[in-house]
């Protein structure tokens, strides 16, 4: 039986010696077993890691000067033109320039790596060895998998040159000539889309010049890393812990109880989904039987099948049909039960 589980904020790796005994600290141990845990991942990490994407992936010199981004919000775009930071001495705004403007309401994510689990559980992550002054042995990390987040960005560039105009386009259209690019942000590679290249050029008393705005529509596919949400299962005494497996397989237990009135027979069925048994389980009727009814303890999720076709309350049996019955538990250790209630036809 492992130990309870308990919240870990700091994580303290201990170095075992291969011989059995425990190994001095070292500041390049560390440095090098940080890389193992997760780092945390939030909305602003994302923000910051894609503005840094349009800086060094996105980024061009023009007149030996690399040209400045700015991160605004939708709100902050009119105090921003006001306090001009790339102004003048004339206080006349300087251009070229790239703006990163992110729509404020997000969506769910659609990242390929984003697996989404009914019932967010926790899951083995990975396994650090350690030393209690007396035996070696292993703590168990696990966390949940994360939340998938999509974020729109639009990106702005402001020149009074075509040609300049054209030299950003084409570096996008370099950077996204595989559908899609990639960034890194605190360990997480994360995919762009580019979604469309837009037009917003017109004719303006800003500096006196006629300018031009290329704007470019682009989909961050990211998720969410909460390291608050990591726990761990100390196992001082073994080396590795990883399942515990029981050699005596558990079946389900599936009671069918008919009952006669004056009117009608009525069939109920009990099915139990015990602990460590398959969360599965296939039966048949006696009778032609209509199914009207059904109630469930300890289930989130269930689906029934019925030779092979998925069918939901009520439905009809024939004694020929094969029913199956998938269940997703709200709580693994504890019994399920699914009840069916159904007229019998004569």
């Amino acid at each position: 039986m492992s130990l309870p589980k308990k919240l870990v904020k700091n994580l303290d790796i201990k170095v075992v010696d291969p011989n059995g005994g425990p190994a001095e600290w070292t500041d390049q141990f560390l440095e090098q077993n940080k890389q193992f845990l997760p780092r945390d991942v939030d909305i602003d990490d994302l923000d910051q890691g894609f503005v840094e994407f349009v800086n060094s992936d996105l980024g061009i010199v023009i007149e030996g000067s690399e040209v400045p981004v700015y991160f605004l919000t939708l709100q902050r775009w009119n105090e921003f033109a006001k306090t001009w930071k790339t102004s003048d001495k004339y206080k006349n705004m300087k251009i070229p320039f790239v703006s990163v403007v992110r729509r404020p309401n997000p969506e769910p994510g659609t990242n390929p790596a984003d697996f989404k689990i009914p019932v967010r559980k926790e899951f083995p992550y990975m396994q650090i060895p350690v030393w209690n002054g007396s035996r070696k042995g292993a703590d168990i990390y696990g966390m949940p998998n994360p939340v998938g987040i999509d974020l729109f960005y639009t990106v702005r560039f402001f020149s009074f040159k075509m040609r300049e105009l054209n030299k950003l386009t084409k570096k996008v259209l370099q950077t996204f000539a595989s559908a899609q690019a990639y960034v890194n942000i605190k360990g997480h590679y994360f995919p762009i889309m580019l979604e469309g290249i837009g037009d917003e050029s017109q004719i303006s008393e800003l500096s006196g010049k006629r300018y031009y705005v290329q704007s470019y529509e682009m989909k961050l596919m990211g998720y969410l890393v909460d390291t608050e949400e990591f726990k761990v299962t100390p196992a001082i005494s073994r080396v590795f812990v990883t399942t515990e497996l029981e050699t005596k397989s558990t079946t389900n237990v599936t009671k069918f109880i008919e009952e006669d009135t004056s009117n009608d027979r009525t069939l109920k069925v009990i099915i139990q989904f015990l602990p460590s048994a398959p969360t599965s389980i296939k039966f048949s009727t006696d009778n032609r039987t209509n199914f009207n009814t059904i109630d469930t303890t300890n289930i989130d999720v269930y689906t029934i099948y019925k030779n092979g076709s998925l069918v939901s309350i009520p439905f009809n049996v024939e004694s020929t049909d094969l029913i199956v019955i998938n269940v997703v538990k709200t709580d693994s250790t504890k019994i399920s039960e699914i009840t069916l209630r159904g007229l019998i036809i004569a």
